[in-house]
């Protein structure tokens, strides 16, 4: 069945199949735009003197986040930052795209290589207890450098790439397991509850991996294609985002229904019952920590 643009009246490039719509190339890429615009008004996720660091992966979804941001807000502050993990063949074809990426969108950017900087890459994990959930190590290692290399650039903000998919995956699995924590960590905005903490903002919070997809192809953007060899995706997660799918096509615009709940009525009920823990500083490294010893200097002292 062909579907005509429901802007320009046009022959449709892609279709919208929780608001049943098709869009041509040119006014799909209107249509990310101005939503990721208003995910970013509508949470208040910047302040007119704000400066933004954009955490790049090399993916579709960063890909488009940082093009996106550029697009919307020309006078932003805005810098890529993108960790070199030292993945043999991998993390070298990422900084490649990353690189290409930075000089498209014209914006500044930094790219700290664990090997050069701590000398140490991911790989590592391999021979520790992680061997078989390298995901979790890698994690802790991205989150403290992105807010530590921001904070001592002095942004107020980091950006990072989380998909309404990736949400709505990681709040079925937290209501699933009763992690009140973790789901109540799960919003448009996190705010610094520490001075070496810098706030969290997710402009893709309500845009979809196949709304990302088509606009990094529409926009020629370079971005890798190929999944990370150590993992990726955990199998658990791909199981949650299949069912996911799943239910969406039982219960149209399910995801956006989901979060929708989640952020309106949920979340204001849970933070007014859940006493998180005060963050103190790390003993070995000074940042932010809910513990003694951070669990990235944890980390390092597994591998030395």
């Amino acid at each position: 069945m062909l579907y005509k643009c429901v802007k320009c009246g046009g022959e449709a490039a892609v279709r919208i199949d929780y608001a049943t719509v098709g869009f041509c190339k040119e006014c799909f890429k209107e249509f990310f735009e101005r939503k990721v615009r208003s995910t970013v008004l509508k949470y208040a996720m910047i302040k007119p003197n704000d400066r933004v660091l954009v955490a790049v992966s090399g993916g579709k979804d960063s890909s488009s986040l940082l093009f996106a941001l550029r697009k919307v807000f020309p006078d932003l502050k805005i810098e890529a930052f993108h960790i070199n993990l030292g993945i043999k063949g991998y993390s070298k074809e990422s900084e490649h795209k990353v690189s290409e990426l930075a000089e498209y969108a014209k914006t500044n950017l930094t790219i700290f290589d664990l090997e050069k900087e701590l000398g140490i890459s991911i790989e590592d994990f391999k021979n520790t207890v992680y061997r078989r959930k390298i995901c979790a190590p890698c994690g802790v290692v991205k989150r403290y450098l992105i807010n530590k290399v921001a904070y001592e650039k002095g942004f107020t903000k980091v950006a990072t790439a989380h998909t309404l998919d990736d949400t709505v995956a990681l709040l079925f699995n937290g209501y699933l397991h009763g992690d009140v924590n973790g789901i109540v960590r799960l919003k448009p905005v996190l705010p610094s509850t520490h001075t070496k903490l810098v706030a969290k903002i997710k402009p893709l919070w309500e845009v979809t991996d196949k709304e990302c997809l088509f606009y990094a192809l529409f926009c020629d953007l370079p971005y890798i294609t190929e999944p990370c060899p150590l993992g990726g995706e955990t199998t658990k997660m791909r199981e949650r985002k299949e069912l996911i799918s799943e239910l969406s096509t039982k219960i149209r615009g399910f995801k956006h229904i989901f979060l929708k709940s989640h952020t309106k009525r949920m979340l204001p009920l849970l933070e007014t019952s859940v006493n998180m823990l005060p963050l103190i500083e790390c003993e070995l490294c000074g940042m932010p920590s809910s513990e003694r010893i951070c669990a990235f200097c944890k980390r390092m002292r597994l591998l030395k």
